[in-house]
C-alpha cells in the first residue's frame, strides 16, 4: 500500500502569515504607511515600501546550481521557488509548489505534482520540464552543492504537472533536500537561452553563471535587478507573480559584515535589518528607539571530539573516560562564552530540528560523579592529553576560546590539557577529515535543513569515522542510520531520531557542547523579521506595518 501525503492546506498560521509560493496577501490590497498616510493628509516622505537588509559577506556567486555558502540562500528563496520549503524555524518541509506527493512503499520513488497556474517572471508558464532541467542542472554542474541530489538516480515527466523522482536508497530527508536553493526551479527557456544546459556535461558546457550572476530567472515573490559584488544586490517586486505577495517593493541588500557598521546605521534608521549583531553590538542598541533585538539559537552546534582509535586519542578513546569528560564541562559556562541565545543540545540532533528531543539538563555536569568514573577507567591522578585546535570561529567565537574553557574545566578533575594550535589551512582540516586527530573542538553546520544530516556523527557515518568510530563498536547504533534514512513516516522517523539521542546522551565520542546563537535587529516598522536557518533570512515572510 503506498503512503500518500496530500499538500493540503498549511494551517491557520501559514495562512495568515505572509509567505512565498501562493501564501500571504497581495500587496495590492494592503493598506500601507504611504495609503494611511494619504488618507489622513499627513506627509508620506517618512514611509518607504523599500527595506533595506545588512548582510555578511564571503559569496562569490548567485547561480542557484552553484550557491553554497550561508547568505545566498537569502536572495535565492526571494526570487526562486523550491518544490518544498520550510515556512517557519522548526518543522518539517511542506510544500511550495508542489500540489500532491506520494512516496513508493519501499521508498524508492517518489512522484509530485505541481500546482496549477505557476508562472515565471518572464510570464512562461512552470512545467515538469523545468523541474527536470533544473535538478539535473545541479547535478551535472558538479558544483559543492551537487551533494545534495545524490540519493536522486534519475527522474521522468509523465505529463507536464507530473514528477517521478527515482531514488538509489530511500531518503526520508529528500523532502527537505529539495527545499535547498540548488534545487530551486529554474525558467529553462530563459537559462538556455544565456547558455544554460542540465546535459551530463554541465560541468563545462553551461556559460550560464555570468547571466544569473545579474539577474534571476525564477517564480519568486522578487526579482533580482543588480548585483554589485562585495557592495549589495537589488530586489524588486515580481510584476508576474503567480501567488501572494508582502508590502515590500523592493530590497536592498548591503554587503556589509562589520557589525559595528551595521549597529550604527541601524540606529539612524539607515538600514532596516542588520544581519550580524554580537553581544557588544547590541548591548551597544540597549534602549535604541524603534530598534528590535532577536536572540536565538541557530543548528550551527559546537562540539568535543575524542577519537576512539586510541593510537590518536590516547586516553580520551577510552568510552568511560568520555562519559568522565562529558560530566566535567560546565555548559552553563560555556553559554555564557558563545553568547546570549545559546543552547545546548540534548544530544546529536540539535533543538529545532524535527524529533530533537530539546537540551541537555541543566544540572547534568557533575565533578565528583566525573572523577569517580575517572578512577573507574584507572585514571585517579589524571593524565596529561593534548588537545588541537584550529584558527577558525563558529558563528563569531573563536574556537580556541571554547578550547581554553574545555581546557579549564577538566583541570577540575586532573586531567591536564595541553591546547595546540594548528590553523586549518596548515595542516588541521585534512587531519580532521582524515581522522588523525586525537582530541579537539570543532564545528558543524548543517549542509540542509534536515535531522538526516546530524546523522553522519553515527558509527561508520563520515563524520563518525572522523573520531575512528567504525559501525563495528556500536552496531546496534549503526543500524539505526538506515532505519531513520528509510523512515518517510514523520512519526516513525521521529521515533527512530529519538532513540538515537538516547543512545548517544552520555554514550560516544562526541559531546555537542554549544548550539550558536544568531543576533538580529531590525526597525520596528517591520512584521515577520526571523532567523532562519534555511534562508538566513525569509524575505518572503515580511512586511511593512
Amino acid at each position: 500500500m503506498k503512503k500518500k501525503f496530500m499538500a493540503m492546506t498549511l494551517g491557520l498560521v501559514m495562512a495568515l502569515s505572509l509567505v512565498g509560493c501562493g501564501g500571504g496577501s497581495d500587496s495590492g490590497s494592503t493598506t500601507t504607511k504611504e495609503t494611511a498616510a494619504a488618507e489622513s493628509g499627513e506627509s508620506t516622505e517618512a514611509f518607504s515600501n523599500t527595506v533595506v537588509v545588512a548582510m555578511g559577506a564571503g559569496f562569490s556567486t548567485l547561480d542557484p546550481g552553484y550557491v553554497y555558502e550561508k547568505y545566498p540562500p537569502l536572495i535565492v528563496n526571494a526570487c526562486y521557488e523550491t518544490l518544498f520549503k520550510f515556512y517557519d524555524n522548526e518543522g518539517a518541509a511542506e510544500p511550495c509548489l508542489v500540489d500532491t506527493y506520494e512516496f513508493s512503499e519501499d521508498g524508492l520513488t517518489l512522484t509530485v505534482t505541481l500546482k496549477d497556474g505557476i508562472t515565471f517572471a518572464s510570464g512562461n508558464p512552470m512545467t515538469s520540464a523545468d523541474v527536470l532541467f533544473s535538478i539535473n542542472r545541479c547535478k551535472n554542474l558538479q558544483g559543492n552543492p551537487s551533494f545534495i541530489c545524490d540519493t536522486i538516480e534519475s527522474m521522468e515527466a509523465p505529463d507536464e504537472k507530473t514528477v517521478v523522482f527515482h531514488l538509489t536508497q530511500p531518503d526520508s530527508a529528500i523532502l527537505s533536500k529539495l527545499t535547498y536553493s540548488s534545487t530551486a526551479i529554474l525558467d529553462s527557456e530563459v537559462v538556455k537561452a544565456n547558455g544554460g544546459t542540465d546535459a551530463e556535461d554541465a560541468a563545462t558546457a553551461d556559460t550560464a553563471q555570468a547571466y544569473l550572476d545579474t539577474t534571476s530567472a525564477g517564480s519568486g515573490m522578487y526579482v533580482m535587478t543588480s548585483y554589485t559584488p562585495d557592495e549589495e544586490v537589488v530586489l524588486e517586486k515580481n510584476a508576474n507573480y503567480w501567488g501572494e505577495g508582502t508590502n515590500v517593493d523592493k530590497y536592498i541588500i548591503k554587503i556589509q559584515p562589520d557589525s559595528n557598521t551595521q549597529m550604527m546605521t541601524l540606529s539612524t534608521g539607515d538600514i532596516d535589518v542588520a544581519m550580524n549583531m554580537t553581544d557588544d553590538t547590541i548591548a551597544e542598541l540597549a534602549g535604541a528607539e524603534n530598534v528590535e533585538i532577536i536572540n536565538a539559537a541557530t543548528k550551527t552546534v559546537g562540539f568535543v571530539m575524542m577519537n576512539m582509535n586510541e593510537e590518536y586519542g590516547g586516553p580520551v578513546s577510552d568510552p568511560t573516560v568520555q562519559k568522565a569528560i562529558r560530566k566535567a564541562l560546565d555548559y552553563a559556562g560555556i553559554q555564557t562564552i558563545v553568547g546570549e541565545g545559546t543552547l545546548t543540545p540534548y544530544s546529536i540532533i540539535q533543538s529545532g530540528f524535527m524529533g530533537s528531543k530539546g537540551e541537555r539538563a541543566a544540572d547534568y555536569a557533575d565533578i565528583e560523579e566525573a572523577k569517580k568514573l575517572l578512577a573507574d577507567a584507572g585514571y585517579a591522578d589524571g593524565f596529561d592529553v593534548d588537545l588541537t585546535v584550529c584558527d577558525l570561529d563558529m558563528e563569531g567565537v573563536a574556537l580556541t576560546d571554547l578550547a581554553q574553557k574545555v581546557k579549564d574545566d577538566l583541570s577540575q578533575i586532573g586531567i591536564n590539557v595541553n591546547i595546540v594550535s594548528q590553523p586549518w589551512a596548515a595542516g588541521y582540516g585534512d587531519d580532521y577529515r582524515d581522522g588523525k586527530l586525537g582530541f579537539t573542538v570543532m564545528y558543524w553546520g548543517t549542509d540542509y535543513n534536515d535531522p538526516n544530516v546530524q546523522l553522519e556523527f553515527l558509527p561508520g557515518a563520515s563524520v563518525g569515522l572522523r573520531a575512528g568510530w567504525t559501525a563495528e563498536m556500536a552496531p546496534e547504533l549503526a543500524a539505526l542510520y538506515q532505519e531513520a534514512m528509510k523512515a518517510t513516516d514523520n512519526d516513525a522517523r521521529t521515533a527512530v531520531l529519538e532513540q538515537i539521542q538516547d543512545m548517544t546522551y552520555e554514550d560516544g565520542p562526541f559531546i555537542m557542547i554549544a548550539q550558536a546563537p544568531a543576533h538580529i535587529g531590525y526597525n520596528t516598522r517591520l512584521d515577520g523579521v526571523a532567523i532562519s536557518d534555511p534562508y538566513a533570512l525569509d524575505l518572503t515572510l515580511i512586511n511593512i506595518k
